[in-house]
């Protein structure tokens, strides 16, 4: 990963690049450990070009924005790439950081008004087809005759399973086959990805529907949220999203 910083008076502006886990955590957090030690309280986290963070280095974020918070200080972002967004909207943090569209925006939250000359920054290019919203591939838990999988968006997790989403698609026949099959009781094999539990991994499970209500998501009418209780996953990947769902509660700034 790449940090850059810049000042605007007693305004800190840190422009992150690349990727942000565990690997570079030890390199970077002492540097703004040693920022707040030294008295500064005002800090902008510049996110454009962020292309991932792993849940270690969130945790850290958002614990040292307790801690400068603590302080007498606040720590924002400026400029969240479409990736942090979702991220923090598919871990439900998003109110975690206080967040602005440009960094002249942030400063002048922190100069209450004050006018702002232009900030010189270098531009950065990134990849934005990147989010933070996590896809589910979902089936029945049936041998016969199987379906394709089919493509949900994991809205939250719990300990003892998850929450999903599903927006279903008409078809020539008329509507989705695929929504008369979430029901309750009814019995799913899931398989999706979480890097902020594990990188490059993927989780599969078994479980049951105990929940499903329609239009909950996003405003979309005819959109399915499916909350499914884990029945048969690995000890490991159990393990692995128990401590992320305790973690995210541990980070929330109250």
């Amino acid at each position: 990963m790449k940090l850059e910083k810049r000042r605007y008076d007693d305004v800190v502006i840190l422009k992150f690049s690349g990727e942000f886990d565990s690997a570079n955590l030890g390199t970077f957090s002492p540097r703004l450990d040693a920022m707040i030690e030294k008295g500064d309280r005002q800090l902008v986290l510049e996110l454009f070009a962020l292309r991932f963070i792993n849940s270690t280095a969130l945790g850290y974020l958002i614990k040292t924005a307790k801690r400068v918070k603590e302080l007498g200080g606040e720590i924002v972002i400026a400029r969240p790439s479409k990736f942090v967004q979702k991220t923090l909207a598919t871990l439900g943090l998003e109110s975690t950081f206080l967040a602005f569209g440009t960094v002249e925006d942030a400063i002048v939250h922190f100069k209450k008004g004050e006018t702002v000359g232009t900030i010189d920054l270098s531009k950065t290019e990134t990849d934005e087809s990147l989010t933070g919203s996590v896809p589910l591939l979902f089936r029945k838990d049936d041998d016969r005759n199987l379906p394709p999988n089919q493509v949900g968006r994991v809205v939250q997790l719990y300990e003892d399973g998850l929450l999903f989403r599903y927006e279903p698609a008409p078809t020539k026949g008329g509507a989705d086959p695929v929504a008369s099959e979430l029901v309750m009781g009814a019995r799913m094999k899931v398989k999706f990805r979480q890097p902020f539990a594990v990188k490059d991994h993927y989780f599969e499970m078994s479980g049951t529907i105990t929940e499903v209500k329609k239009g909950a998501v996003d405003g979309a009418a005819d959109a399915l949220t499916v909350r499914l209780r884990y029945d048969r996953i690995r000890d490991d990947d159990r393990k692995h999203l128990q401590q992320l769902v305790r973690d995210l509660e541990t980070w929330k700034i109250r």
